[in-house]
C-alpha cells in the first residue's frame, strides 16, 4: 500500500474536469429556470478554458462538449440543434423558435418519440422567452484569436496554431499567408479591416475556402467544437473569447486597477509596500475578472461600469476601446498579451536564451527598463506610461504571473514542434524563470513536453522543485494552485537551477 501511495504522488499531477462543468451536473436538475443558462454558460467557458490553455486533452474535451451540447439541447429545445454562423457576426431571430414547453426540461429520452408524442398530447406549460442568453453549439470554431473583435489577418497572426506552423515571425511566413489570402480570393485590404465589416459574400466563402486550402500550408485541425451565447441585439459572444478576457483580466491590470494601486497619501506616499500591493493587485484583478464574466449577456445581469451588461457594442466587431473594466477591457489585455507572448518567444529565440542540459530546457525572462521580455508598463492606458512621476511609472513584468509564463512555455513548445526541433530525443522539459523586480525573487515553472499538440503529460516538477529547494537548504515560496510553480529569491535562483539538474540527475 504505501508503495502505491508513493507511485501516485511521484506519477505527476494533473488537471481533473473543470469545476464549472462538475459543478453544473450536479446541480442542472435544481436550478430554476432563469439561473439555468447562466450557470451552463460558465460550465461552457470552464470547460472551453481549460482546453484552450491545454488543461484538458482532446479526448476529454470532445467527451465533455458532447455532454454540455446535450444540456445545451435540453435547456433551449425546437431550435436548430447544429448551429453554424454563416461567416458573420450578426445573429438571425428567425432560425429559432422563441417558445418552448417546461415540460422539456427535465425530458432526458430525446429519441423516444411515442414518449414525446405522449407528453404532446397533455396539457403543457408553454414559456416564451427573448432570444438574449441563449446558448448555441457552434460546430467548426476556428481557433483563429479572438476572430470576432478583430481583423481577420490580425486573428491568424496572433493565433499560436497558425503562427507556429506557418512560421510567421519570418518574413517568408508571412509571404505564405499572405498567398494563402490570395489563393482564397481575399483581397488584404478586407483582412486587415475589423473582421465585423468585412464584406458578407467574402465571409460566407471564408469557411469553405480555408477548409479547401488549409492542407497546402501544413494547416491541419484549425477548428474544434465550441460554445456562443447571444448578447445583447443580434450579437454574439463565444466561450473561447470569453475565457481568454477573463483569464487576461486575472494576469494583468486594468487602467482602474492600475489607478487604485498607485493612489497617493495626503503625503505623497504609497499606501501599500511591495508585499501589501502585489496582494492588492492580485484581489482586484480577481474582482475585476469575476466581474466580467458576470458580464454574459443575460438580460437578468445588470453591471455598473464601462464592461458590463449588454456587449453587443463589442461582439458586433469592437474591442471595448475606452472601456476601463468588464470584457471590453479583458480583450484588449488579451491581445497585448498574445503580442507580448510572440515577441518575448522569439526574443528568447533569436538571442539563444534557451538553454538545453540533460535533463531540461531553462530560460529566465529579466524585466528592464526597456521593456525586454515584458518589463514595461501593461495596462489599457498607453497615455499613462509617458508621464515620470511614481505614480504613472508603476511597473511590473508581465510573465510574472504563472498563467501568462503558461502560455509563452505552451507558444514556445508549439514552435518547437513544428519545426521538429524539439522532437524525439531532443524533447526536454521546459522551465522559465521570470523576474519579479518588486520582490527580487524570480516565479519558476516547470513544464513537461508532450509529443503531440493537444496531448496533455502529467507534470512531474511540483515533488522535483521541493527536492532541490531541500537540497540547497534555501527558502522557497510555494505559494500557488500550481504543484510546479515556485518563487525563488533572485541571489538563489541559478543555484536552485543547479540543484535541481544534479537531483534528477542522481534519480
Amino acid at each position: 500500500r504505501r508503495n502505491k501511495i508513493k507511485s501516485y504522488y511521484s506519477s505527476g499531477s494533473f488537471h481533473s474536469s473543470p469545476v464549472a462543468f462538475m459543478t453544473y451536473t450536479l446541480l442542472s436538475t435544481q436550478l430554476r429556470h432563469d439561473s439555468v443558462g447562466d450557470l451552463l454558460w460558465l460550465a461552457c467557458i470552464g470547460v472551453t478554458y481549460a482546453y484552450i490553455h491545454n488543461r484538458l486533452d482532446i479526448k476529454g474535451y470532445i467527451t465533455l462538449s458532447m455532454m454540455l451540447q446535450n444540456h445545451v439541447n435540453r435547456v433551449y429545445p425546437d431550435y436548430r440543434r447544429e448551429f453554424i454562423m454563416d461567416e458573420d457576426t450578426s445573429f438571425d431571430p428567425s432560425m429559432t423558435n422563441s417558445n418552448f414547453y417546461a415540460e422539456d426540461l427535465y425530458n432526458d429520452d430525446d429519441d423516444d418519440e411515442n414518449n414525446d408524442q405522449q407528453q404532446r398530447n397533455r396539457p403543457m406549460t408553454k414559456v416564451g422567452f427573448s432570444e438574449n442568453g441563449r446558448i448555441f453549439t457552434q460546430k467548426d470554431e476556428f481557433r483563429f484569436f479572438l476572430l470576432r473583435h478583430v481583423s481577420l489577418w490580425e486573428s491568424m497572426v496572433l493565433s499560436s496554431e497558425v503562427n507556429t506552423k506557418m512560421e510567421l515571425w519570418k518574413n517568408r511566413g508571412i509571404k505564405k499567408l499572405q498567398e494563402m489570402l490570395a489563393k482564397m480570393g481575399l483581397p488584404l485590404a478586407q483582412c486587415q479591416q475589423p473582421y465585423a465589416f468585412m464584406k458578407p459574400t467574402l465571409k460566407r466563402r471564408l469557411r469553405a475556402m480555408i477548409m479547401e486550402h488549409a492542407d497546402d500550408y501544413g494547416l491541419d485541425n484549425l477548428s474544434y467544437t465550441g460554445f456562443i451565447r447571444v448578447s445583447g441585439y443580434k450579437s454574439l459572444l463565444s466561450a473561447s473569447d470569453m475565457s481568454l478576457a477573463v483569464t487576461a483580466l486575472l494576469e494583468c491590470e486594468t487602467k482602474s486597477t492600475h489607478d487604485k494601486l498607485t493612489t497617493e497619501d495626503d503625503h505623497g506616499q504609497s499606501p501599500f509596500n511591495e508585499e501589501e500591493e502585489e496582494e492588492q493587485s492580485l484581489i482586484a484583478s480577481f474582482n475585476t475578472a469575476y466581474d466580467a464574466l458576470n458580464s454574459n449577456g443575460s438580460s437578468s445581469v445588470s453591471m455598473s461600469g464601462g464592461g458590463g451588461g449588454d456587449l453587443s457594442s463589442l461582439v458586433n466587431g469592437g474591442d471595448g476601446s475606452g472601456r476601463t473594466n468588464g470584457v471590453g477591457a479583458g480583450i484588449q489585455l488579451a491581445v497585448s498579451l498574445q503580442s507580448a507572448i510572440i515577441s518575448s518567444a522569439m526574443s528568447l529565440v533569436e538571442r539563444k536564451a534557451i538553454v538545453r542540459l540533460t535533463h531540461f530546457r531553462y530560460a529566465y525572462l529579466h524585466a528592464t527598463s526597456q521593456g525586454v521580455n515584458g518589463g514595461r508598463n501593461f495596462n489599457t492606458d498607453k497615455a499613462a506610461s509617458g508621464a515620470m512621476n511614481k505614480k504613472q511609472q508603476h511597473t511590473h513584468h508581465i510573465f510574472a504571473k504563472p498563467l501568462a509564463l503558461t502560455k509563452l512555455a505552451h507558444f514556445l513548445m508549439d514552435m518547437h514542434r513544428s519545426n521538429n526541433k524539439w522532437t524525439g530525443t531532443k524533447a526536454r522539459p521546459l522551465i522559465l524563470l521570470s523576474e519579479k523586480p518588486s520582490t527580487q525573487t524570480y516565479l519558476v515553472v516547470g513544464y513537461e513536453f508532450p509529443e503531440n499538440r493537444g496531448s496533455v503529460k502529467r507534470n512531474k516538477f511540483g515533488r522535483k522543485f521541493k527536492l532541490a529547494t531541500e537540497m540547497m537548504d534555501g527558502k522557497a515560496k510555494f505559494d500557488s494552485f500550481e504543484s510546479n510553480v515556485v518563487e525563488v529569491k533572485a541571489s538563489e535562483v541559478q543555484k536552485f537551477i543547479e540543484h535541481l539538474h544534479y537531483m534528477i540527475d542522481s534519480i
